[in-house]
């Protein structure tokens, strides 16, 4: 007998090995083993058992790791068509699905401890730093966790566990909601009339269950989760399993609570979990523990055996599409797999991706609208205000006076700018030098608070220039706004109201949690934050949002950028007048008449939808055809453009025959990214399969091997 054996490497082939008669019996598709390959030996998947090979001589398999497959043939068809969609190979796509702790059967997770009284020397700077970010945690840390926040490396940490200060112990990973807890079970609010409408037009798919795709178009704070909630109760009633993706920054404690509040069985898979209890809630779900299972992207991967329904909640996000090979959209993976499962799939949000508003448009999903809010509540009114006469201002006068008057009134405030740091660009006036990174294409942030400037695309650090590093003039000048200066800004103007900042420098692991706590409960009144603060979230008292400035995305070379424009200041508006103060958003804007902007203060999603779409149909981008951007990079940048001319001209004959068309090569928007220059072809087809042919050209370039090729389907950004 011999395997086809899928090996995690970025080679479109599967190896096929000879099986020892001593693991013929144990062995099955779906299942890991270690194989040799070339000078060493690799783990990779069995996906096919076959008694005859065309190889003349073959290697046998080492080993059989796993008593049971670990791929259920289901998810292994689904791994074959990720692999040939998204243009990656078997393994790359197999890997994804299995989590780490899965992977490498780790049942427990390493643990920082204090042990006793005694301190580090005076000296040991770092040692001390470890010390204070150890008690900073509410539970013990993991080392890596503890590291990360105390900005220090493992052997400070070593140096520390030597003399006796704290130990590392592995620990039975405890889950960040722990199941035993009984919850008060939560009294459902009767539907309003849109919210029955839309439940009973997927009756028929529920009951079933069948395929079909549903598109819950609703304002924010229409109640899209309650109706979640009540086609998931029908779906687990009938002794189905249901699939819940959310976008990662939504994944908080409380979205859990909510779901544990109504059904009995729920499983949780992030990325923010140890590997112990990733695992442990993975084999959960594999022996049908649970009834649903919620989680990020990744969960679409989820081991459920009964599978009657899926829900996709703010299906327009970002984060459901993979940056790293395989690179997949988590909304259209889900799609397939309730396809192949005979179930329906609920996609939701308040703006919808262009894709989904035109497949519901065309009759390809059912679209149910909630045009107004649940409760009784209106949507808040949006006034845009014109920068131009502001200049140099972070906060604009109507801004300032509005923020005084809803903390006056008992009322809470968001002030949203979607950029973290102090000063986006550090610049020389004498010679007008930008500080740029030595390794990418892009100018330096100034941190203030870590007194670094640091490169937001490939994370080099260094600290403030004294002088201009062309011209050597002294005296720098910071330029630009990140939530940094916002919340500096704030502080002076009000400093006796109570403030909090949220982005991706604040907000790690528990601090995210109790930043979230802080402003629920009504101790912050001022929340400053990043996206991370513009979708998902129920603050009721919020009675006022600030734009600080809702033009950072609307410029960029993207034709993504509008809609992105959009669905930003749409989604952190609705944060406003969800209880009784009622709200306002202020939108700060140096683009007033763009129509995204004025569709967004509308509260106008299907207007903005429309003149969008016809947009791009005239310029023929996605919807309209189906895109792959291939990205050719190399550490030598006419190399990389001669790489790129030939992958462009091996694909043109593929691409005729398909009608597909060829745009570039051209260098990239973002030219340079951690040394490497870049060069882009796009591609844009009528057909997915014509896509497929042509992504399969270029991956049969033979290139230098100094030059990397990416494959991005369906891409969410071109830069």
């Amino acid at each position: 007998m011999f395997a086809r054996i899928a090996l995690d490497l970025p080679v479109p082939k599967e190896f096929t090995y000879s099986v020892p008669d001593e693991l013929l019996a144990g062995l099955k598709p779906g299942q890991r083993v270690r194989v040799p390959f070339r000078s060493r030996t690799r783990v990779g998947y069995c996906v096919a058992l076959e008694e005859a090979t065309d190889h003349a001589k073959t290697r046998p398999i080492s080993a059989v790791l796993d008593s049971e497959p670990l791929v259920v043939p289901e998810l292994l068809a689904l791994a074959r068509f990720i692999a040939e969609y998204y243009a990656c190979s078997l393994g790359e796509a197999l890997q994804a699905m299995l989590p780490g702790g899965v992977r490498r059967g780790r049942r427990k997770v390493r643990r920082v401890e204090r042990v006793g009284d005694a301190e580090p020397p005076a000296r040991a700077r770092k040692g001390r730093a470890l010390l204070d970010a150890l008690a900073s945690f509410p539970s013990p840390p993991t080392p890596a966790e503890l590291c990360a926040r105390a900005g220090c490396t493992p052997a400070a940490l070593k140096t520390l566990e030597r003399a006796g200060i704290v130990r590392v112990v592995a620990l039975q990973e405890p889950d960040e909601l722990d199941r035993a807890v009984t919850l008060p079970r939560e009294t459902p609010p009767r539907p309003d009339a849109a919210q029955a409408e839309a439940l009973a037009a997927m009756a028929d798919d529920l009951i079933g269950p069948r395929f079909g795709v549903h598109l819950l178009l609703g304002v924010t704070g229409s109640g899209k989760t309650e109706v979640y909630l009540r086609a998931l109760e029908e779906c687990v009633r009938r002794g189905r399993q249901a699939i819940v993706l959310v976008p990662e920054i939504a994944l908080t404690p409380q979205t859990v609570r909510r779901f544990r509040a109504r059904f009995d069985a729920v499983a949780v898979l992030h990325s923010m979990q140890g590997s112990a209890v990733r695992s442990r809630e993975w084999r959960r779900i594999r022996r049908g523990e649970a009834d649903v299972v919620i989680g990020p992207r990744s969960a679409v991967f989820a081991p459920v055996a009964r599978l009657g329904l899926i829900v996709v909640d703010e299906e327009h996000e970002n984060s459901f599409k993979q940056e790293q090979a395989p690179r997949y959209h988590a909304r259209d993976v889900a799609i397939l797999r309730a396809r192949e499962a005979g179930c329906p799939i609920v996609l939701g949000s308040a703006t919808p991706s262009l894709e989904s508003y035109a497949n519901a448009v065309r009759g390809r999903f059912h679209l149910h609208r909630l045009p107004t809010r649940a409760g009784g509540f209106s949507l808040p009114e949006v006034v845009l205000i014109d920068m131009a006469g502001e200049r140099g201002r972070i906060f604009s006068q109507p801004l300032r006076h509005a923020v005084s008057d809803a903390v006056a009134d008992g009322g809470q405030v968001i002030l949203f700018l979607n950029r973290r740091g102090f000063a986006t660009v550090v610049i020389c006036r004498r010679c007008d030098h930008a500080v740029g990174c030595p390794h990418c294409s892009s100018t330096l942030v100034f941190h203030k608070g870590r007194h670094v400037t640091a490169c937001h695309l490939c994370g080099h650090e260094t600290r403030l220039p004294t002088a201009c590093p062309s011209c050597h003039a002294p005296g720098l000048e910071l330029v630009g706004t990140g939530t940094e200066r916002v919340e500096e800004e704030a502080r002076e103007a009000w400093p006796e109201v109570p403030l909090v900042r949220l982005d991706s420098d604040t907000a790690r692991g528990e601090a995210l949690e109790a930043a979230l706590e802080r402003f629920r409960i009504g101790e912050a009144r001022i929340l400053v934050g990043t996206q991370m603060v513009a979708k998902g979230h129920h603050f009721p008292a919020v009675n006022l949002v600030g734009i600080v400035n809702a033009d950072t995305a609307l410029h960029l070379a993207d034709f993504r950028a509008n809609e992105r424009t959009f669905s930003l200041i749409a989604q952190v508006a609705g944060r406003a007048g969800r209880g009784e103060l009622g709200g306002r958003v202020l939108v700060q804007t140096f683009n007033p008449a763009h129509y995204a902007v004025r569709a967004a203060s509308r509260h106008d999603y299907e207007g903005f939808a429309k003149a969008e779409l016809e947009e791009r149909k005239l310029v023929g981008l996605p919807p309209e055809r189906r895109a792959a951007l291939l990205v050719l990079s190399s550490l030598d940048e006419g190399l990389a453009a001669r790489a790129a001319a030939d992958v462009a001209r091996a694909v043109a004959p593929t691409a005729r025959k398909g009608g597909v068309e060829v745009r570039g090569p051209a260098k990239a928007p973002i030219a340079r990214v951690r040394g490497r220059w870049r060069q882009m072809v796009l591609l844009l087809a009528p057909r997915p399969r014509a896509l497929s042919a042509a992504c399969a050209a270029a991956r049969g370039v033979k290139l230098p091997g100094k030059v990397d090729l990416t494959i991005d389907v369906d891409p969410s950004a071109v830069l």
